[in-house]
């Protein structure tokens, strides 16, 4: 078996590695980025340039900290980014598969997971990551609505601080 090297498509993983804080977030009027009991932050590393692990963590709604773990690669074979996403706060593994938008800066990650209004059924969901330099990234989540369209639920700015 012969051994994977990066390719040209994991130099857009190569962009997420570092320190981040997040100093936006669509639907926390409280949220203070500069208290460390509200902040969220995030950890970006690689392994061997093929895989990106991400780990973030940070206050819930209630003050409860969480944390999440990404996981983030490309498969040649499928032609595809690949990974997975969990959280301390929901038992979900949740599996992607995606693409850089034409831009050259907005990775699209697309995942099925349990519906908002009926958690006997499944909807297609979309994590997106999207650069505005290097130093600079946006996160959102939307969810595909009945008519095909993706309503975004959840939005954040963050900074690269190391």
């Amino acid at each position: 078996m012969e051994f994977s090297k990066p390719s040209e498509k994991h130099k857009f993983l190569e962009r997420l590695v570092g320190e981040w804080l997040f100093t936006k977030t669509m639907g926390s009027e409280d949220y203070d980025h500069t208290d460390p009991a509200k902040a969220w932050t995030e950890s970006v590393r690689s392994l061997g340039g093929l895989w990106f692990i991400a780990e973030g963590s940070g206050p819930m709604q209630d003050g409860t900290r969480t944390t999440m773990i990404m996981t983030l690669g490309y498969d040649p074979r499928s032609e595809s980014y690949v990974g997975t996403w969990v959280g301390s706060m929901m038992d979900k593994l949740w599996i992607y598969k995606g693409w850089v938008e034409p831009d050259g800066q907005t990775l699209t990650l697309e995942s099925e997971g349990p519906s908002f209004d009926d958690p006997t059924k499944t909807d297609i969901y979309r994590d997106v990551i999207q650069f505005l330099d290097d130093d600079r990234r946006t996160f959102s989540g939307s969810v595909r609505q009945a008519d095909g369209t993706f309503k975004t639920f959840m939005s954040s700015e963050c900074k690269r601080v190391g």
